[in-house]
C-alpha cells in the first residue's frame, strides 16, 4: 500500500518517458509511492524499454489509445495511493517539488496543486492561469490591458504577464504536473473523457472549485516541462491550433452557459482575425513564421462558425478531423 500514486501516460514518448522516470528515481517524494505507466499503444518500443529499464514501475501496456483522460482514469482505478500525482511524460522533477506539492495538497481545502514550470533551457512556462474570460480575451486584443500597472496585469491576468516566482491561489494549473489528495479526486470525479487529450485541467480545475476546493500554484516545487513536445511530435502546429478549440468548447457547456461560449468563440475569433491583420502587416515576421498567417486564419474561420452556431466542437476531436472542419 503505497501513500503516494504517480500516474505517467506515454505514446511514442520513449526517451522522454526515460528521462522522466529517471527524474522521479532522483528525486522521490519521502512518503511510500508507486509508478503507473499506462503506454496507449506505442509503436515505438516504449513499453519494452520501461519494462526492461524500471522494472519497479507498474507498467499498463494498452492494445489500443484511447486518449489521456481514459488511461489516467484506468490508472487511478488499480492505485492505492492516498495522494495521486499525474505527471506528463515530458516532465523532469526538480528536488525537492514532490514534496512540496504533497505538502500543500494536505491541506484541507485544497484541490489540485501544480509546481512552477520551466523549459528544459531554465524559461519559466505559464502554469499559473485564469479561467477563459471574453472581457480578458477582448481587453488583451484591443491592447487595453497595456493601460493596467504591470502588477495589476500580473495579478488579474496571470498567465504569461506574471513571473511564475509566487505560491498563490489560481483559476487553474497545468496538467503537465497536477497533485490531489485521493479523497478530493472522489469527490470531484474522474478526468474528463470527452476530448482525446488537452483542456482536462482547465475543466477538473473548474470542477475541484464547483465542489469547494481551492487550487494552489507552488512556485518553490520545480518541474521541468518540455513544451508541447507530446504533441508537437504527432500533429503539426496548425493541428495543434484546432485540436485545443474544439476540446475547449466541448467542454464548456457542461460549465457555461450558451450566451458566455458563443461570446468567447466571438472574442477569441476577433483575437485571431488580428493575429492575422498582424503577420500581414509585419512582413519580416510573416517571412520568420511563413505559416502565421494561414494558422490564425484558420483558428478565425473555426471560432466565427462556433461562435454563430455553424460548427459543432467535435467531441474527442483528433486533428485530423479537426483540420478538416476548420
Amino acid at each position: 500500500m503505497a501513500d503516494v500514486s504517480i500516474v505517467i501516460v506515454a505514446f511514442n514518448s520513449w526517451p522522454d518517458v526515460g528521462r522522466c522516470l529517471a527524474s522521479v528515481e532522483d528525486h522521490p517524494p519521502r512518503l511510500t509511492h508507486e509508478v503507473v505507466v499506462v503506454d496507449n499503444a506505442s509503436s515505438d518500443g516504449t513499453a519494452g524499454e520501461v519494462a526492461r529499464r524500471f522494472p519497479a514501475v507498474h507498467l499498463v501496456a494498452s492494445a489500443t489509445n484511447d486518449g489521456y483522460g481514459v488511461a489516467v482514469n484506468r490508472a487511478v482505478a488499480l492505485t492505492s495511493g492516498r495522494f495521486l500525482v499525474f505527471l506528463n511524460p515530458d516532465t523532469e522533477v526538480r528536488a525537492g517539488a514532490l514534496d512540496r506539492l504533497l505538502a500543500d495538497a494536505t491541506q484541507p481545502g485544497t484541490g489540485v496543486v501544480g509546481p512552477r514550470l520551466v523549459t528544459p533551457s531554465g524559461q519559466p512556462q505559464p502554469s499559473a492561469r485564469r479561467f477563459p474570460s471574453p472581457t480578458r480575451t477582448l481587453l488583451e486584443t484591443s491592447r487595453l490591458h497595456l493601460l493596467l500597472p504591470r502588477s495589476a496585469r500580473a495579478r488579474w491576468l496571470l498567465g504569461g504577464y506574471c513571473d511564475q516566482d509566487e505560491t498563490r491561489e489560481v483559476d487553474w494549473v497545468s496538467g503537465a504536473c497536477h497533485v490531489l489528495r485521493r479523497d478530493v479526486w472522489d469527490a470531484v470525479g474522474p478526468l474528463t473523457e470527452a476530448t482525446f487529450c488537452g483542456f482536462d485541467d482547465f475543466e477538473y480545475c473548474w470542477r475541484a472549485r464547483r465542489a469547494g476546493y481551492r487550487t494552489v500554484f507552488r512556485a518553490e516545487a520545480e518541474v521541468c516541462h518540455s513544451v508541447g513536445a507530446s504533441v508537437s511530435a504527432r500533429w503539426r502546429p496548425v493541428e495543434v491550433d484546432l485540436l485545443a478549440i474544439h476540446n475547449m468548447f466541448v467542454l464548456l457547456p457542461g460549465l457555461w452557459p450558451r450566451w458566455r461560449i458563443r461570446a468567447l468563440a466571438l472574442a477569441e475569433a476577433v483575437a485571431s482575425v488580428s493575429d492575422v491583420l498582424t503577420a500581414t502587416a509585419h512582413p519580416v515576421a510573416a517571412r520568420r513564421d511563413a505559416t502565421a498567417a494561414a494558422r490564425a486564419r484558420q483558428r478565425a474561420g473555426l471560432l466565427f462558425g462556433l461562435a454563430t452556431g455553424r460548427v459543432e466542437p467535435i467531441r474527442r476531436c483528433e486533428p485530423a478531423g479537426a483540420e478538416r472542419t476548420g
